[in-house]
């Protein structure tokens, strides 16, 4: 009996991908020995250099394979994110509306960050707010080899850029994550989207977008030699993703005081399986809105096809 392919992985706890961290579901002929990513850590560095299988950034993934390095996505994406919610600004900032943040001052962790990829693709495509249209600051140097196009201005400070928010010295923020002080009900910050819940609705009832922002990746030469552990790697997270939906049934469990109420309209407007894995006909609109959002704003020369980005399921 052949033994199983013993693999490192690298993965984010998630409610959805927790079993596989746990080893409560396991993938068919793979032993995984996961590690827990930090915050971040996906999209900070190759991961596909240091593990086996890892959740990587999607942005800095599609830069990677277009570059022709040794790596190739499965259709697995363990991390999604609405955007519109994650557009700050200063309350004194004058910004009433997204068509303001023309000749604005805007502040980034690296300019180069999927959610800002989404979100400048967003603003472009909806609010007729292009890159170049506004200042850009960020509070590290860009990194995976990213360049911002010649007509973007981008300042890096040495500093983070929620404090220049907060003391005036930019306009708007956004931010990987939500940041402490809108959490702390801080007065000088503000979404840009005011009812940030309808908007998000509104986009997803218009596009039936939900954006992905991570991928599942493992290095070129492990998936030619093995490319049955694709199939095997989709089912198990999709066996996970499905448990964690599970869980959710029994809605007393959850710490939400509404929680039986939650369910229902997410389910009503998202359908019963957001998370899907797979290159379904769902996923395909997300990812080529992604692809042509990757190709206008300069991560990536061309727009190739999905084909050519992930690693086909069922070999």
């Amino acid at each position: 009996m052949a033994q199983d392919l013993e693999l490192t992985l690298l993965l984010a706890d998630y409610h959805r991908t927790r079993p596989l961290l746990s080893g409560e579901i396991t993938a068919e002929g793979i032993k995984l020995r996961p590690r827990k990513a930090e915050t971040g850590e996906a999209c900070l560095r190759p991961v596909y250099e240091e593990f086996d299988i890892a959740e990587m950034s999607l942005s800095w993934y599609m830069m990677a394979r277009c570059r022709n390095e040794p790596v190739i996505a499965l259709p697995i994406f363990p991390l999604r994110m609405q955007i519109h919610p994650y557009i700050f600004c200063s309350a004194a900032s004058g910004i009433e509306r997204p068509e303001d943040l023309k000749g604005k001052k805007v502040g980034m962790d690296e300019y180069r960050l999927t959610v800002g990829l989404w979100a400048r693709g967003i603003l472009q495509e909806y609010h007729g707010v292009r890159p170049e249209d506004c200042e850009w600051f960020t509070s590290a140097p860009e990194n995976a080899g990213y360049q911002p196009p010649a007509d973007v201005k981008v300042t890096v400070v040495d500093e983070p850029t929620e404090a220049l928010l907060l003391r005036g010295d930019i306009d708007a923020l956004i931010p990987p994550n939500i940041v402490p002080s809108f959490r702390a009900k801080d007065p000088r910050i503000r979404r840009v989207f005011k009812d940030a819940r309808a908007t998000v609705n509104e986009y997803f009832r218009n596009t039936n977008i939900f954006p992905i922002t991570h991928t599942l990746v493992v290095r070129q030469s492990l998936f030619d030699e093995n490319p049955w552990m694709v199939s095997s790697l989709v089912s198990a997270f999709t066996e996970a993703e499905e448990r964690c939906r599970k869980s959710y049934d029994y809605a007393k469990r959850s710490a939400f005081p509404s929680a039986g109420l939650i369910l229902e309209e997410e389910e009503e407007l998202f359908g019963k399986n957001p998370w899907g894995h797979g290159l379904t006909v769902e996923n395909r609109v997300v990812l080529e809105k992604f692809v042509q959002y990757a190709n206008e704003q300069g991560y990536i020369p061309k727009r190739p096809p999905l084909s050519e980005i992930f690693a086909p399921v069922g070999n």
